[in-house]
């Protein structure tokens, strides 16, 4: 009897394990699939905040790209140029042959005056204006080459007001410099002029936007823009050398001499004196001389 319920309860445990192991696998799989869920809800929230805020970002960076000050910035470097232009434009001025003076030199009608164009000949005109000039000083103080005015003890000087309209003043040559080919002119005005800001040319370097504003044949305050091709270029003109002068590629023609060669802030830079050209016509190779060069002039011109 005993071994009869025994046998029995054996029948039973071996019948019981398999549906033991089963409930184990079935729970140990439930078990599974909640941490599965569990994670994968953990996951998507977190994407959906990712998500969330690069969309925001995207929004945001969206509407400060379409802004009207923004899309104003995107082409700010034109406004750039137009700032840098009219910061200077007033002080830039037209050099002329005064009446007294017509035909004293025997210019007019006659080969112009010599732009110390390397390797070119003179150019053939019968305009009286002989450059330009820059306004350095409130009180009248004007910058020019100096082979333009070596013939002429005076010459007139056209200053332009805000309204375009012409202002003409006799000039007197205050002092020259030979070897830089620079002199400075004085002007007597009733009224504070307007005068151009002065840079450092030696932190001029080689690919600088500049611009050019002079009077090439008589148009006054023309522009035109160009890199520094070289910054210490030696020139040969006539019998001197020239060095350390800008090269550039703004294009310069008669009448551009003595006008201002500008940086982006509206700076002097240069003062433009020469084109390198074998029709005396402008062929993309220009010579300006750096400001700095001609401080010790304008010191001892203004200062005394």
């Amino acid at each position: 009897m005993t071994e009869s319920k025994l046998e029995k309860l054996r029948e039973t445990r071996k019948r019981s394990m398999p549906n033991v192991i089963i409930i184990t696998l079935v729970i140990g799989f439930i078990i599974l699939i909640v941490c599965q869920l569990t994670f994968f809800g953990f996951t998507v929230q977190e994407r959906t905040k990712t998500t969330s805020t690069t969309q925001d970002g995207a929004i945001n960076s969206s509407n400060i790209t379409l802004t009207a000050s923004d899309i104003q910035l995107v082409a700010c470097s034109d406004d750039d140029l137009t700032d840098a232009v009219m910061a200077v434009k007033r002080a830039v001025v037209n050099i002329d042959i005064a009446p007294a003076d017509f035909g004293s030199a025997n210019r007019r009608g006659e080969p112009a005056l010599s732009f110390d164009m390397p390797s070119s000949a003179a150019l053939q005109t019968n305009e009286e204006t002989l450059g330009s000039g820059v306004i350095i000083d409130a009180r009248g103080y004007i910058l020019t080459c100096y082979h333009l005015i070596k013939d002429y003890p005076s010459v007139n000087v056209s200053v332009f007001s805000s309204s375009s309209v012409r202002h003409v003043y006799k000039a007197n040559v205050v002092d020259i410099d030979v070897t830089t080919d620079l002199a400075v002119l004085k002007i007597e005005s009733d009224r504070p002029l307007p005068a151009a800001k002065l840079a450092n040319s030696d932190l001029v370097k080689i690919t600088d936007t500049v611009l050019a504003i002079g009077s090439p044949f008589g148009f006054e305050h023309t522009v035109t823009e160009g890199i520094i091709s070289d910054n210490k270029r030696s020139v040969v003109i006539g019998d001197a050398i020239y060095k350390d002068m800008f090269q550039t590629d703004a294009a310069l023609n008669r009448g551009n001499a003595g006008g201002a060669l500008i940086n982006g802030e509206g700076e002097i830079v240069g003062i433009n004196t020469a084109i390198a050209s074998p029709s005396g016509y402008f062929s993309g190779v220009s010579f300006a001389i750096p400001i700095n060069k001609a401080r010790p002039l304008l010191l001892k011109a203004i200062e005394g």
